[in-house]
């Protein structure tokens, strides 16, 4: 149905080139660890809900970057998959030759959108929910990155307004009507918005899931 251009494929080498060698910040620091940060920790609370809400027992951390969620702690000697209560946690990162097939209870795709070319977003987010069988938790920063493309350009190459992003996952949900779907997005890094959970012809209303 949808189909990649040319542009996901070089910036997928864009990004091994930055995993294995670094990278420049627009500030002219350079870079030598990639994406080795673990963003869904920070939401690991809301994530902890959701798991326990759907009884997610699987999960796929799609764009996962450098970071395993399985062993990743949330405080010393608790990691992030037992406390949010998941047995598994896969990784998904075709940046590290990093892909897994099959479908997953939850799938978790925190700061990814932003950095894929516009077009071949419906690609991407349409595989994102056709690995879920229960539910899709998204993150997008919608603004500058520091870090640097091999290119020169800003690593967040699609940068669009909160609702805009609303509207994209929307639409590719209709798709995929039994997946629930939730999501934030971050104008700033510290400031992220939940704009709730949903799934087709349903808003999913529960205390639990919160900002």
């Amino acid at each position: 149905m949808f189909q990649l251009t040319d542009k996901y494929f070089k910036l997928i080498d864009y990004y091994k080139d930055m995993a294995t060698n670094g990278y420049q910040r627009n500030d002219g620091i350079f870079i030598n660890k990639t994406y080795g940060t673990a963003e869904p920790i920070k939401f690991k609370e809301q994530i902890k809900s959701l798991a326990g809400h759907f009884k997610c027992k699987t999960a796929l951390d799609y764009g996962s970057g450098g970071s395993d969620l399985n062993v990743e702690e949330v405080s010393e000697g608790i990691s992030f998959k037992d406390y949010v209560g998941l047995k598994k946690i896969y990784q998904f990162e075709p940046a590290r030759n990093i892909k897994k097939n099959g479908k997953f209870d939850l799938v978790l795709s925190f700061d990814v959108l932003e950095h894929i070319f516009i077009a071949d977003l419906p690609w991407v987010i349409d595989d994102i929910f056709s690995k879920a069988n229960k539910c899709v938790l998204i993150n997008v920063a919608c603004y500058e990155a520091a870090a640097l493309l091999p290119n020169g350009e800003n690593a967040h190459i699609t940068l669009r307004h909160p609702l805009w992003w609303l509207g994209q996952i929307e639409c590719i949900s209709t798709l995929h009507k039994n997946v629930a779907w939730g999501l934030f997005t971050s104008q700033d890094y510290n400031d992220p918005k939940f704009h709730g959970i949903r799934r087709m012809n349903e808003t999913i209303v529960s205390k639990n899931f919160q900002n």
